[in-house]
């Protein structure tokens, strides 16, 4: 390809095109995206196990591009702004059929074989952005476009990959992927908070007199766990409305994305019953393993 890439250690390196890659570089292209999925996809793990092989290396690309964007932006010290203009660099080189190391040729190789839509990493690349600068959101709007931008449109490219991009698909995936995303918030409610951001809006914190000063003060314990099952009760609503638009055509396809929806699901419902805020919500190898198989039965049947 001969064309110089600039990297955020300030080195260059020459992209190649995709017809070059080698079988032996494809290899290992596949198995650097599935150590990060093995290692830091918990949670969704458990539903690309159940999946066919060129559909599992197509997620694990996919998510792989999506951890490391967002590390970027959480990981210590760095210029990170300099870094995520260096990502935008590789989505480039990527929709181009070219690539310089093992993530741009996983995800080349997974745009090509699956239409990834650009809009939708370019839209993810701005609910990652703003993560340098927004610590607050001050309507359930600001933070719903929030999960929207890093969770739905994740979603979207994933339906290239389960083969069913239709209307109630699309309707589902949306619906799933905010109710997800809503749920991690409540689950790193503490963590984040350390951080210095608070993803619940300030119009609801507003609705319970509560203030980022005193969201963990211990006189408004009680104040805290009313707001986060008010919360919870929205995820839910987000998940029954993706269920919804579940039917006789899209459910066998989708099974992966359902797996995903039923563990967060039982992780919202262990948050709903929590009087701390503490610590994250984790469910076992075993929970997930059975929830996967449970799902994955009833999908197919």
């Amino acid at each position: 390809m001969g064309k110089v890439i600039g990297l955020a250690n300030g080195k260059t390196m020459t992209a190649k095109y995709l017809s070059e890659a080698t079988p032996s570089e494809l290899e290992r292209a596949w198995q650097y995206c599935r150590e990060i999925a093995r290692s830091a996809a918990g949670n969704f793990y458990y539903a690309f196990k159940f999946m066919p092989l060129e559909q599992r290396r197509g997620i694990e690309a996919l998510y792989a591009f999506a951890r490391v964007s967002d590390d970027a932006v959480d990981g210590e010290g760095g210029n990170k702004a300099n870094l995520l203009k260096k990502l935008h660099q590789k989505l480039d080189l990527c929709f181009s059929e070219g690539y310089i190391d093992d993530l741009t040729l996983a995800l080349a190789y997974s745009i090509k074989s699956f239409g990834f839509e650009r809009q939708h990493f370019d839209d993810l690349m701005l609910g990652i952005e703003s993560d340098l600068t927004v610590k607050r959101y001050s309507t359930f709007d600001q933070m719903r476009l929030y999960c929207y931008r890093v969770a739905a449109t994740i979603g979207f490219s994933c339906l290239k990959i389960f083969g069913c991009d239709d209307d109630n698909s699309r309707l589902y995936s949306e619906n799933l992927s905010i109710g997800m995303q809503i749920t991690n918030i409540l689950r790193d409610l503490h963590e984040d908070f350390e951080r210095g951001r608070i993803y619940i809006p300030q119009e609801d914190l507003i609705r319970f007199n509560l203030s980022d000063e005193d969201l963990f003060a211990a006189q408004n314990a009680l104040k805290l766990i009313e707001l986060v099952r008010w919360e919870a009760e929205r995820a839910e609503n987000y998940f029954k409305e993706a269920d919804s638009h579940l039917n006789q055509y899209n459910r066998k396809p989708l099974f992966p994305a359902m797996i995903m929806g039923q563990i967060y699901r039982v992780i919202l419902s262990k948050i709903r019953l929590l009087n701390k805020f503490d610590k994250r919500v984790e469910l076992s190898v075993k929970e997930k393993l059975t929830i996967a198989k449970k799902v994955f039965k009833e999908a197919l049947t």
